[in-house]
C-alpha cells in the first residue's frame, strides 16, 4: 500500500533534449539522481515544467518509467501526470503509471478545452476508477476549478484526495481549501517555483511541487521550518530568492541553465522556443547565480 505521508519539496525534472531534439536519457538520469541526492520528498513527472504538452505519448511514458525505476529503490515517491485532452488518453496514462509503479497520479482538467463541471467530474471519476493509487487534482490557472468544485470532487469520488493548488493567489486559494477541513482531502501543495512557499506553508500547505534546479536548498529550508528554526529558514530563503524569482520571467530555459551550472545538464534546449535566453538574460543569470551559489546544498561530485 502506498504511504501517503507526503510532505516537503516534490521536484519536477525538466525534459532534457539532445541536439537531435530527442530525450537525452543519460541527462534525465543525472537529473533524477540530483533530485534523490537533494533529499526531496518526492518527484512529479512530467508536468508543465517538463513541457509535457510538447511530448509524444511514447516520450511521456518514458518520463514516467525512468523516474519510477530510479526512485523506487531510493524510497522516493513519484507522482505521474496523466492529464490529457481526452478522458480515454488520461486513463491510459494513469493505468500505465500504476503498472510501472508510480505512487500516485495527477491531472489538471482537459487543458485548452472549455469544459464544464460535469465534464470535469466525469473525467476525474474515470481516472480514479481506472487505478488503485491516489489521484491528485492539479488546479492551475489554465484550467481552474473553484474551491467548492474541488471539495465536491474529492468528497464524491473515492481515491481523489490530494490537490496541487496553484490558482492565483495561491496563498489565498490554499488557505481557503484547507479551511474547509474536508476529511476527503489529505493535503495540498503549492507550486510557482517555491516563490510563495513560506506563506503557503503557513496557510496549511504540506509542501510545494517545483522545478528541480533549487530543490536541494528549498528542501533544506523546509526541514529547518520542521525543526522550528523559523528565522534561519527565512534568512536562507531570502538569500536564494533572487534565483527563484527569475524563473517565471525566463522560463524553463533558465531552470536548465542553472542545472548546467550545477553540473547536472548539458544544455538548456527547450521545445517551446518562443522566448530563448538572450545575452542580457545570461548576464543577469551570471550575477544572480554568483550570489546564491554559496547557499546551495548539493555540490557536484
Amino acid at each position: 500500500m502506498t504511504n501517503e505521508n507526503w510532505r516537503g519539496i516534490f521536484a519536477i525534472p525538466m525534459t532534457p533534449f539532445d541536439d537531435q531534439d530527442r530525450i537525452d536519457e543519460d541527462a534525465l538520469r543525472a537529473e533524477i539522481q540530483f533530485c534523490i541526492e537533494s533529499g526531496v520528498g518526492g518527484l512529479c513527472v512530467p508536468v508543465m515544467v517538463s513541457e509535457f504538452q510538447l511530448l509524444s505519448e511514447e516520450e511521456r511514458r518514458l518520463m514516467i518509467r525512468i523516474p519510477v525505476e530510479m526512485c523506487k529503490p531510493a524510497g522516493v515517491p513519484v507522482i505521474a501526470n496523466c492529464a490529457a485532452l481526452s478522458t480515454p488518453l488520461a486513463v491510459s496514462y494513469a493505468r500505465y503509471a500504476e503498472e510501472v509503479g508510480a505512487d500516485s497520479v495527477i491531472a489538471m482538467p482537459p487543458y485548452m478545452l472549455q469544459t464544464d463541471y460535469d465534464s470535469n467530474f466525469a473525467y476525474y471519476k474515470a481516472i480514479a476508477e481506472a487505478v488503485n493509487i491516489p489521484v491528485w487534482i492539479q488546479n492551475a490557472n489554465v484550467a481552474p476549478l473553484s474551491i467548492d468544485q474541488i471539495v465536491r470532487i474529492c468528497e464524491e469520488i473515492e481515491n481523489i484526495s490530494w490537490v496541487k493548488q496553484e490558482v492565483t493567489p495561491s496563498t489565498h486559494t490554499i488557505g481557503a481549501l484547507m479551511q474547509r477541513q474536508s476529511p476527503a482531502i489529505k493535503g495540498s501543495m503549492g507550486g510557482a517555483g517555491g516563490l510563495y512557499m513560506m506563506s503557503e506553508r503557513e496557510r496549511g500547505a504540506c509542501g510545494v511541487i517545483v522545478a528541480c534546479e533549487y530543490c536541494d536548498v528549498l528542501q533544506h529550508i523546509w526541514n529547518l521550518l520542521d525543526e522550528g528554526k523559523q528565522t534561519e529558514a527565512e534568512d536562507l530563503f531570502e538569500k536564494v530568492l533572487p534565483g527563484i524569482v527569475i524563473e517565471p520571467l525566463m522560463g524553463m530555459a533558465y531552470a536548465k541553465e542553472i542545472m548546467i551550472r550545477r553540473g547536472v545538464l548539458k544544455n538548456n534546449r527547450i521545445r517551446n522556443v518562443a522566448h530563448p535566453l538572450d545575452d542580457s538574460d545570461m548576464r543577469e543569470i551570471d550575477r544572480v547565480y554568483a550570489r546564491i551559489e554559496p547557499h546551495l546544498v548539493w555540490k557536484q561530485h
